[in-house]
C-alpha cells in the first residue's frame, strides 16, 4: 500500500503531564471493492489527541483538510487557554 503523508505534532505540558494533538492528512489507496484488486487514492484529514488523563488516543476524520486544519488550531488555542504549554510545534522529528 503506498500513502503519501503530511503530519504536523504539537507536543505541550502542564505540570507533569505531556499531551500530543496531530494533524494528519494522507493519501491511502483503497480497495474499492473486497474481492477486486484495484486501489483507488482516498484522502483522509484527521485530528488526533493523546491526553494522558483519557487513556486512548482520539482520532477525529473531516471531510475536507481545511476542516481539519482548523479543527487543530482551536484544539491548540483550546489547549493554551487551559493552561497547557506547546514545547513543540512542528513536522515530526525524525533521527
Amino acid at each position: 500500500m503506498r500513502e503519501k503523508t503530511a503530519t504536523y505534532t504539537t507536543i505541550m505540558t502542564k505540570h507533569s503531564l505531556f499531551s500530543f494533538l496531530g494533524l494528519v492528512g494522507t493519501e491511502r489507496r483503497v480497495k474499492t471493492e473486497p474481492m477486486e484488486s484495484d486501489y483507488e487514492p482516498r484522502f483522509i484529514s484527521a485530528v488526533i489527541k493523546l491526553d494522558p488523563r483519557e487513556g486512548q488516543p482520539v482520532l477525529r476524520e473531516y471531510p475536507t483538510r481545511g476542516e481539519a486544519i482548523r479543527h487543530y488550531h482551536d484544539a491548540v488555542a483550546t489547549s493554551v487557554a487551559r493552561g497547557w504549554e506547546i514545547i513543540y510545534r512542528g513536522r515530526p522529528l525524525w533521527g
